[in-house]
Formats: C-alpha cells, sequence, structure tokens
C-alpha cells in the first residue's frame, strides 16, 4: 500500500484572532457629544419658552419692561370676561365637528383604499387623496373665502342656480349667525391626507391570518369591520384624536386670515386672542396666561384619551 506524500502533509490550524474589546464607555460618550447640541437647542428654543411662558402668567409684561407680578389677575380677568366665554364656546363646537371628521372621514377613505385589490390602484387613490397636502394653507384659506363670498362665491351661485332667491342666501362669514358654521364647512370633504394615511397603515398592519380566519368561521365584510378590522386600528384613531384636538385648540389661522374672529366674536378662539393680546395689545404676560389654560386644557384631554381608548392589540399586549 503506498501513501502519497501530499496526504501525510500537516495542515496548519487557523488561530483565531482576538477581536478588540471595544470601549463601551468611550463609545457612549462619543454619541452624548453628538447628540448635546441638539439637546442644548431643544432646551433653549422649546422648553424654556414653555417654561417662561409660566413664570410670565402671573405677570403684568409688555414684552420689553420688567415684568411686574400680579399673582392670579390675568386669570381672574380671563374666566370674567365675556368674550372668553364665547371664545371657548366656539372652539368646544369646532373642535366637536373636527374630532368627529376626523375619525370618520378619513377611516372611511382608508378602510375603501384598503379593500381595493390593485396594489396599482391603490398607490393612485393614496396619491390623489395626499396631493393636497402640498397646496399651502394661505391658497386653501383664500380659495375658500372666494367660495363663501356672498356676491361672487360658488356656493350661492349653485343656490341661484336651483331657485334659491338672492334675498335668502346666507351671508357666510359676514353674519354672526353662520360664521362659525362657514368656519366648519371649511376643507370639506374633510379627507386630511395625513389621518387617511394612518387609517390605510393600520389596516395594512392587520395580520392576514386573522381576516382569513373570520372569513373561514362565516363572517361577513360589515361583521370583519366591527369586530376584527375596526377594533384593531383603534390605536391610529387614538393618535388622530390627540393630533385632532392639539390641532384644534392651537390653531387660530383661519380665524386670522377671514374674519378676524368677528362679526363680533363669532369666531372668535382662545388662541386668535392670545395672538391679539400679544402683538397688537403688548399684553404679553395675558397672553401667557392664555396659553398655560389651553396647554392645561390639551394634557388634560390627552390623559383621557390615552386611558380610555385602547385598542385590542394594546391590550393584548398587557
Amino acid at each position: 500500500m503506498s501513501y502519497n506524500s501530499a496526504d501525510l502533509t500537516v495542515k496548519p490550524v487557523p488561530v483565531p484572532v482576538k477581536a478588540p474589546r471595544v470601549n463601551r464607555k468611550h463609545n457612549n460618550l462619543v454619541a452624548y457629544l453628538f447628540l448635546l447640541p441638539t439637546v442644548v437647542m431643544i432646551l433653549v428654543f422649546n422648553y424654556y419658552p414653555a417654561l417662561s411662558a409660566f413664570v410670565y402668567s402671573f405677570t403684568n409684561w409688555n414684552g420689553f419692561t420688567t415684568p411686574k407680578f400680579i399673582e392670579l389677575q390675568n386669570f381672574a380677568e380671563m374666566f370674567s370676561t365675556a368674550v372668553f366665554s364665547q371664545a371657548f364656546l366656539n372652539l368646544f363646537w369646532l373642535a366637536l365637528v373636527r374630532v368627529l371628521t376626523a375619525i370618520t372621514v378619513p377611516l372611511i377613505v382608508a378602510f375603501l383604499i384598503y379593500k381595493v385589490r390593485s396594489p396599482r390602484l391603490q398607490n393612485i387613490y393614496r396619491l390623489l387623496f395626499v396631493f393636497p397636502l402640498v397646496i399651502p394653507l394661505m391658497v386653501i384659506l383664500l380659495l375658500w373665502q372666494f367660495i363663501l363670498n356672498p356676491d361672487v362665491g360658488l356656493i350661492n351661485a349653485i343656490l341661484s342656480a336651483i331657485g334659491v332667491p338672492e334675498s335668502s342666501q346666507p351671508i357666510w362669514l359676514g353674519s354672526p349667525e353662520t360664521a362659525l358654521i362657514s368656519i366648519m364647512l371649511i376643507g370639506f370633504p374633510w379627507v386630511d391626507g395625513v389621518a387617511m394615511l394612518i387609517y390605510l397603515a393600520g389596516f395594512q398592519n392587520i395580520p392576514r391570518s386573522i381576516v382569513e380566519a373570520a372569513t373561514v368561521d362565516g363572517a361577513g365584510g360589515f361583521r370583519k369591520l366591527i369586530s376584527i378590522e375596526f377594533p384593531l386600528v383603534l390605536s391610529q384613531v387614538k393618535l388622530i384624536l390627540i393630533l385632532t384636538i392639539i390641532g384644534t385648540l392651537q390653531t387660530f389661522q383661519t380665524q386670522l386670515v377671514l374674519t378676524g374672529g368677528g362679526p363680533g366674536y363669532s369666531t372668535t378662539v382662545p388662541g386668535l386672542v392670545m395672538y391679539q393680546e400679544a402683538m397688537s395689545n403688548n399684553r404679553f404676560g395675558f397672553a401667557c396666561a392664555i396659553g398655560v389654560v389651553l396647554f392645561m386644557l390639551i394634557f388634560a384631554l390627552t390623559l383621557v384619551n390615552n386611558k380610555y381608548l385602547r385598542s385590542s392589540m394594546e391590550y393584548g399586549s398587557e
């Protein structure tokens, strides 16, 4: 029996190279140093103004001179003035309408797109509803100002075409009876692109196995929507509810551009009063008090929303 010399050659065994020890403390320190400028800017430009508003809300301050501490006089004036009663009442109705439209219309549109079988058609519909987001808000408001114009506006032109006499047509933004309703109409049919995308993402994240199991059990389309699909997107509903409440309580651009809060105080909201008191009347301390009240209201509503509105997915995680 012969042996090949190549078979008797001893092959060297590779020695594992020891990986260099990573200095985690050094890496963490570098990461903290990179984050430090961002944290400093957030503290200076976000947290410092917010905390300062709490302090200045107890002062008489015009933005230039030294603030004078006046205890709770700003808050007492706020809750004893008729304009604020009307402003908070208007805010309540606006918030109610916008919450109802935000959690119904975009949800229905998202559900219909979710049920479209063709991915290409889904993308087309999604693009059509998201495209209005690129239009500036000022353009939208000026367009609605033209639509609501009592003389040459589109709505009154339609009313004239169907036989409504000119004397019976609403003045819309020019009448205390219809001004707030006109503000509510802006954005019709109220298909918010961002809310629609959030709802659509929620529907698309529902496991197909759950839907297919319900189909095998004989559940119809409406039954699956009520018992499976809608409960599993309650997290998205909660998010939209919070964003809508915060946006409604903070924004006042529509009233500022279209009505200035009038006629009278029919469209006034607390945010608009805060802006007018600060920029027109130089009462920055009083404006800070209004901002503090709005903050407390938003914070309370957010806590209530987080406590009582929970989805099935959240229950399952406990």
